[in-house]
């Protein structure tokens, strides 16, 4: 049998190894945080305030190239959520002020676990009457369809069903790569 033992020296340039790679993937979780490469998304349906089934895809396709969806998952016992709407709100405004007809910035603020009733309170409650699309997911099915973790989540996607941008909870560090993000859109 043999017994391995490792010098002063093997152990330093180990950890310094380990520390390196440790601290280069998170910077990388830093640097990336709230951004995602172009990754495709399966398509599903929410229902309006009217209880019109509205299917994504459909959605999506009325858009231009250069115009994107941001998709907001929220709920009524939220209250990151309740935070969060009003900015992105803002945000999005002022970045169609921005690009002034380069392209333009939509926003859907989805309801999930939520039924009409609670939709249509928090939606005046919020006063997004027409400043966004209100939208509910009675059954939470978004969970699934988008492996989404908890709410509020944001995604922001393009014509052509891709993610451009993921962010999952209400902190700072997202809200500021979100604002990166929409910075970025018609330059």
């Amino acid at each position: 049998m043999k017994t391995l033992i490792k010098t002063s020296n093997e152990v330093r340039f180990s950890e310094t190894l380990f520390r390196g790679k440790f601290l280069s993937f998170c910077l990388f979780l830093i640097l990336f945080t709230g951004t995602v490469s172009a990754e495709p998304l399966s398509n599903f349906a929410f229902y309006n305030l009217k209880e019109e089934r509205i299917i994504l895809s459909s959605s999506l396709s009325d858009l231009s190239e250069k115009d994107v969806l941001i998709l907001n998952f929220t709920g009524s016992t939220c209250r990151p959520c309740k935070e969060q709407v009003p900015i992105l709100l803002d945000l999005t405004k002022r970045t169609n002020l921005s690009l002034a007809g380069k392209g333009k910035v939509l926003l859907w603020v989805v309801f999930v676990g939520d039924d009409f009733r609670t939709g249509k309170e928090y939606s005046e409650f919020l006063k997004l009457q027409n400043a966004a699309e209100v939208l509910v997911d009675p059954l939470s099915s978004s969970y699934s369809q988008v492996k989404i973790v908890g709410l509020p989540t944001v995604l922001i996607l393009n014509s052509k069903q891709e993610i451009l941008f993921k962010s999952e909870g209400f902190q700072e560090s997202s809200t500021a790569a979100l604002k990166r993000f929409l910075n970025s859109l018609g330059k």
